[in-house]
């Protein structure tokens, strides 16, 4: 059976063409850039605007969302991949109306599928985001060994970036190896932890700047807005909770509000996936480039 949640909203959407579910990674780095905290907010955010949304998460332990979330952890992309449970299995709903799909595996797990096991993933991933508006990709940074293949293969990236001199190194070079290695031009670029929009802006300039010296003019990088220093988006973090359901009037919880809002408007990028399964066939292609960067024998 479905799951509860992906039954919502259902009524008028089956009246009309189905949208194509757009596909955003946000990948930040060291320094504090609160990846993972924006991740969780800007779903819950997008739940409140009646969006159908899941949440790729590619990281392990307590690291990942369910643990941030203090729910239980299931089952994992690796057992989908060893045919012991469906994806549908693997898929835990929250209680703010969005889903977490755990997607960490090893790369060599999605390099070595063969085509009719490629069909058979693309058709389960099909199947379980057909009424899907977003995926969310919370994503490894490009520091991590290989390249983070959720990037890869979404439709847009989103860098996070903070005011710390270690992110804006890990900004640059997540630009640099996407850009240089796979031919990513576009960027989008979200200020986390900062004071004001002035402080953003100055952060996104001195960014774009230096992209666009070493890297070229074709660089094109796009400040999408920021989130402010917020205690009470820490305590929602300590709490395991997005701000917006603990704290619904923070400063913080207005500025991922209107984020969301302006993501509804984003104009579909030339190189969109198009559908689930192109998506999963990026992402498989994304994981042999990765894997072919991954000298032998480590994991």
């Amino acid at each position: 059976m479905p799951k509860r949640w992906l039954d919502q909203a259902a009524g008028l959407r089956q009246m009309v063409a189905t949208p194509t579910c757009r596909t955003i990674s946000l990948s930040g780095g060291r320094g504090d850039a609160g990846t993972t905290s924006l991740v969780i907010n800007l779903a819950a955010a997008l739940a409140e605007r009646e969006r159908q949304v899941v949440v790729l998460d590619e990281f392990t332990g307590l690291q990942n969302i369910p643990h941030r979330l203090h729910l239980a952890p299931g089952f994992e992309l690796e057992h989908v991949l060893r045919r012991e449970v469906r994806l549908l299995d693997t898929l835990i709903e929250t209680q703010y109306g969005f889903g977490i799909l755990p997607i960490a595996a090893q790369p060599q797990l999605l390099a070595n599928l063969n085509e009719g096991e490629q069909r058979w993933l693309a058709a389960e991933f099909e199947q379980l985001t057909d009424q899907l508006d977003y995926l969310l990709l919370d994503t490894r940074p490009a520091m991590a060994q290989g390249v983070p293949s959720l990037s890869l293969a979404a439709d847009d990236v989103v860098i996070v970036l903070s005011n710390r001199a270690e992110s804006l190194t890990d900004a640059y070079a997540t630009i640099k190896q996407l850009s240089t290695e796979y031919a990513r031009r576009d960027f989008r670029v979200l200020v986390n932890r900062v004071a004001s929009l002035g402080e953003a802006m100055t952060l996104f300039d001195r960014v774009r700047e230096v992209a666009q010296q070493y890297l070229g003019d074709d660089i094109q990088l796009k400040l999408i807005g920021y989130v402010p220093e917020d205690e009470w988006l820490n305590r929602a973090t300590r709490l395991g909770r997005p701000v917006l359901e603990a704290f619904p009037e923070a400063e913080a919880s207005a500025a991922i509000r209107q984020l969301a809002d302006a993501m509804l408007r984003w104009v579909p990028p030339r190189n969109a996936a198009g559908t689930m399964a192109s998506f999963i066939y990026r992402l498989i292609e994304s994981s042999r480039l990765l894997a072919e960067r991954i000298p032998h024998g480590q994991n």
